[in-house]
């Protein structure tokens, strides 16, 4: 069976990261966020692909692809090793949490994974964004 894009983004949305205050659904948070929020997460740009119907047969399994953000500390705070820190922290916690889930099977699901400053509710982040990609 064929995962949905509504099912790989719930599955992304429910992900329980060890550290993460709040998780947001449905796309960017709301139009503004408490500090005491953060660190948050949520998915935001699903999309992906699938290789052409040949001769009636489907072609191989859809690729779906969306990015999950983490967004740790607000920039303003000034305090520039910290947040570097808590940020490189929080990769550690978002690999850890994406090696375990059952959002896609283990050997369809790949992501790449980088430090940010993510702009929120006209705030900028320091934050993690990972790139989660699945067959299935």
């Amino acid at each position: 069976m064929t995962t949905t894009y509504r099912a790989f983004v719930d599955h992304l949305e429910a992900l329980s990261i060890t550290g993460v205050n709040r998780q947001y659904t449905q796309g960017s948070p709301v139009a503004q966020v408490a500090v005491a929020d953060c660190p948050f997460q949520y998915v935001r740009y699903p999309g992906g692909e699938e290789v052409p119907v040949v001769f009636g047969e489907q072609g191989g399994w859809p690729t779906l692809r969306a990015e999950l953000v983490v967004c740790v500390e607000p920039v303003g705070q000034n305090i520039t090793p910290e947040n570097f820190d808590d940020t490189v922290d929080m990769m550690d916690n978002v690999t850890a949490a994406l090696r375990s889930s059952a959002c896609l099977p283990k050997s369809h699901k790949t992501w790449t994974i980088r430090q940010a400053i993510d702009p929120v509710a006209g705030l900028e982040y320091w934050a993690v964004i990972a790139v989660v990609e699945g067959k299935g």
